[in-house]
């Protein structure tokens, strides 16, 4: 002990002497790092050392940081506690000792002093923060260190030390990272001995409605403890009653702009108070307050912002009706802050704000609080120092450089006919025809037809190989697609057409071939013919596809002379001929020329392939 004296009161940096004085004290093993034994013998002799000093500045009636102060040529010397702390630091700094040792000296030194020289002593601490914080120290004595401050605020007056205790609670926020879980309300337990006082009974000579002062005091017990209207219907009963009458309250007594503006905010919050009076002479006053509103109508969104917050159990959650409850008051609390001047909208966007980065500190602290910091990325450097830089590629990156170099020394496998080739028809389908089959027992969800992909090429080939497939789309959907050979009976009954379906396609296809041969003859038949031939061909011609054409056909006949019944029978077979054959023709060009606009397409992208 007797060397550490001296070491005190010696001058100079205490890199220079500090680890020869702990050599010389304790003689360890090792020459620069203590075992777990000697750091335990000068941890003892530490604070044996430290207990004398604090002694002996009570004695002298001198401050703790300030005992032992002397004046060499003209400049005040360190004290001798400061100065015991900052060996001791620098030997922790340097891991000759033990980490922790410096925060239990601190610990004992501020149980050990009174208030007023732990204010000097926590000046002491807030100096060395920096170094306090680092990692190999913050991880052996931050338990110490937030021991030793929360004894202190036990300590401290809330009233008489607010600066002090400001002071503290700014420090810990600092010397803690934000991710600490010992600073965050884990639990979310609630406050509930800040209790409300109020009156109950009605006092002599009072002029405003005492039920509604006692209504409205009352929601502060519901406020102060929220979890307490989840599984109690008849509080939660009571509880929405009361705001009903007070929200509607406020709601039929309006702040008018320039009540508003006598109120200035600024001014109020130099003054502001934790709580309102709640004597009822003043009720009248204070319902005519913005702030006091704001008050009241923020602590509703406050607790409804808790009762649908997430990372509840099913038992703590709101029921369905309560729920409805809750989204009803709460529009009403909103529409009545934006109503409330001055500047409504603007107050109620800051605290739906507020409300918003609340939810996020919820949802972390469901996580268990994961860490925010992160930890900076090494650079690797080559072996000579230099940055390794990233090779370029012509195209971007390294697989399509590759493949375009590939492509110069192996043209020949563009070309080859078996790098592309098309399914069959039933082999491309029978995936979705086991699907169909019931007693494949495959789920809904699971079917081929759901995958658009696989339906848009299936339609695709379809066009291509079986126009027939293809046309059941329309009438049966992708389902009805699949080749009939590839379903069971049951299931190819649905799909397979009837009989009268397939005489009237038959017959669509026959009035297509005589069209289609009508159209060739009439291309080979001579210009000179063709002339001879016109006028014998109008009474025809007139006999049009079109209704409009047929019906003028028929009133020109019948101005011209009178036809006979076999005339008017052999007119309207014609014209249901001619009707028939042009809508077939129709529909053969318009499906035609759908599938060669597909086949050209792809012959297209063919071809840019």
């Amino acid at each position: 002990m007797d060397l550490f004296r001296q070491a005190i009161l010696r001058q100079g940096p205490p890199e220079e002497f500090a680890l020869l004085t702990v050599q010389e004290a304790i003689k360890p093993q090792k020459q620069t790092k203590l075992v777990q034994d000697e750091n335990q013998l000068l941890e003892n002799i530490l604070r044996s050392l430290l207990q004398e000093l604090v002694a002996a500045a009570v004695q002298s009636g001198q401050k703790v940081m300030k005992y032992g102060v002397s004046i060499v040529d003209g400049e005040s010397s360190q004290g001798q506690i400061p100065r015991l702390l900052d060996i001791v630091l620098y030997l922790c700094e340097k891991e000759h000792v033990e980490g922790g040792m410096i925060f239990q000296l601190l610990e004992d030194l501020t149980e050990m002093s009174t208030m007023r020289n732990c204010e000097d002593v926590f000046g002491y601490i807030e100096s060395k923060q920096d170094i306090l914080g680092k990692p190999e120290l913050f991880a052996r004595g931050k338990l110490v260190m937030l021991r030793t401050c929360n004894q202190l605020l036990r300590r401290l007056s809330k009233a008489n030390d607010v600066v002090f205790c400001g002071r503290i609670i700014m420090f810990l926020a600092h010397f803690f990272p934000l991710s600490e879980r010992s600073a965050v309300n884990i639990k979310g337990v609630f406050n509930t001995s800040n209790e409300t006082k109020y009156e109950t009974e009605v006092p002599e000579g009072i002029s405003i409605d005492f039920n509604f002062y006692r209504t409205l005091w009352s929601l502060q017990e519901y406020f102060c403890n929220p979890p307490s209207l989840i599984n109690a219907p008849g509080k939660w009963h009571k509880f929405t009653s009361s705001l009903t009458l007070v929200l509607n309250t406020f709601e039929a007594q309006p702040l008018s702009d320039e009540e508003g503006n006598v109120h200035n905010l600024e001014d109020d919050a130099a003054t502001f108070n934790i709580k309102y009076l709640t004597s009822s002479k003043l009720m009248g006053l204070e319902l005519k307050d913005p702030s006091f509103r704001r008050h009241v109508l923020v602590q509703c969104l406050i607790l409804f912002d808790y009762l649908k917050e997430p990372g509840k159990s099913e038992k703590e959650l709101p029921s369905e009706a309560m729920k409805e409850e809750i989204k009803t008051s709460e529009e009403q609390a909103k529409k009545l802050l934006e109503m409330t001047p001055p500047k409504g909208i603007d107050f109620l966007h800051s605290i739906e704000h507020i409300l918003e980065r609340e939810r996020n500190w919820v949802w972390w602290k469901r996580d268990g609080c994961p860490p925010f910091e992160k930890q900076p990325v090494e650079k690797k450097l080559v072996q000579d120092g230099t940055k390794k830089r990233r090779p370029r590629w012509s195209l971007g990156n390294r697989e399509l450089s590759q493949l375009w170099k590939w492509a110069d020394q192996y043209s020949s496998a563009l070309t080859d006919a078996q790098r592309v080739s098309t399914p069959a028809i039933t082999k491309y389908w029978k995936p979705l025809a086991e699907d169909m089959d019931e007693s494949a027992g495959i789920e809904a969800e699971y079917h081929h037809k759901n995958n658009r992909v696989y339906c848009w090429k299936g339609l695709r080939f379809s066009a291509r190989q079986d126009l027939e497939g293809f046309s059941r789309f329309t009438e049966h959907g992708i389902e009805g697609v699949v080749p009939l050979e590839l379903l069971s009976n049951e299931v190819r009954a649905r799909y397979q057409a009837k009989p009268s379906e397939r005489t009237k396609r038959t017959k669509k296809e026959d009035t297509k071939n005589s069209a289609q041969q009508a159209d060739e003859n009439q291309i080979a038949t001579p210009p000179s013919e063709m002339d001879n031939e016109v006028g014998q061909a109008d009474p025809e011609a007139s006999a049009a596809p079109m209704d409009t054409d047929a019906g003028i056909a028929t009133v020109n006949i019948s101005q011209e002379e009178t036809p006979t019944p076999e005339d008017n029978q052999k007119q309207s077979s014609d014209t249901d001929v001619a009707q028939e054959a042009g809508q077939t023709e129709a529909d053969t060009e318009a499906e035609t020329a759908m599938i060669d606009g597909e086949t050209d397409a792809e012959d297209v992208t063919d071809t840019a392939g």
